[in-house]
């Protein structure tokens, strides 16, 4: 009957509008920053914050070595200076200077081990910062063909929309519930091609009088295993 040859095409539209809906909630789930970006990125944050502190201790450190530097020619300024006498004072001074120069050398030693830390993290930020801007390239050009895609998905779909529209107005109401229903139970689809007296849908041989009637066309036939609609093409 001709409404089954309505109905199969019915649903070659549904399972098109199907397959194109999931790709355009994809391509929704792909739009906007990925994790990839949102991780390359707290990378590159986590390290200038690391950078920054480690500077803002050797500012500390260079501010602290100046200090000992300025006490340390105070104290071989009045050393040198021929006005102490006092031995005692003059050992005392003496002690100091030792310890001012030891404390020097430990600052020194911090001092070092900062610089050497901050050329490790600036080039692991330079490193960082390059594979952002890598992946962010990627990731603009991805976002970009996604939109394309969306907007193309979005027409079809409206198309189809109409064309499908047309089809079930071409089919009775009663047959259209059998097909709904079908297509719920049956994974979406509820009109199974004939082929040489084989379902499609499920491979079984249809009696050989179900199968010459199909293909004459007389009446609406249903896979006696799976229970679709027949359609002889």
């Amino acid at each position: 009957m001709a409404y089954v040859r309505h109905l199969y095409q019915l649903q070659l539209l549904d399972s098109e509008r199907e397959a194109k809906a999931q790709r355009l909630a994809e391509v929704h789930d792909g739009l906007g920053e990925s994790r990839e970006l949102i991780q390359a990125r707290q990378a590159v944050a986590e390290t200038e914050a690391s950078l920054a502190e480690l500077r803002a201790q050797l500012r500390v450190l260079e501010l602290d070595i100046a200090g000992l530097n300025a006490k340390l020619k105070q104290n071989q300024d009045r050393l040198y200076s021929g006005k102490i006498r006092n031995p005692k004072e003059l050992t005392s001074l003496q002690d100091e200077a030792a310890a001012l120069r030891r404390r020097r050398s430990e600052l020194e030693d911090a001092q070092l081990e900062l610089m050497i830390g901050i050329e490790e993290h600036e080039a692991e930020l330079a490193e960082r910062q390059a594979r952002l801007r890598q992946i962010e390239a990627s990731w603009h050009q991805d976002q970009s063909s996604l939109r394309v895609e969306k907007d193309k998905l979005e027409g079809e779909l409206a198309a189809l929309d109409e064309e499908r529209a047309g089809v079930r107005a071409r089919i009775g109401a009663s047959a259209l519930a059998t097909y709904d229903d079908l297509r719920e139970r049956q994974g979406g689809t509820a009109v199974a091609l004939l082929k040489r007296g084989i379902c499609q849908a499920c491979g079984v041989d249809v009696p050989t009088s179900m199968a010459r009637a199909i293909e004459r066309g007389e009446g609406t036939h249903f896979c006696p295993i799976c229970n679709r609609i027949l359609y002889g093409g």
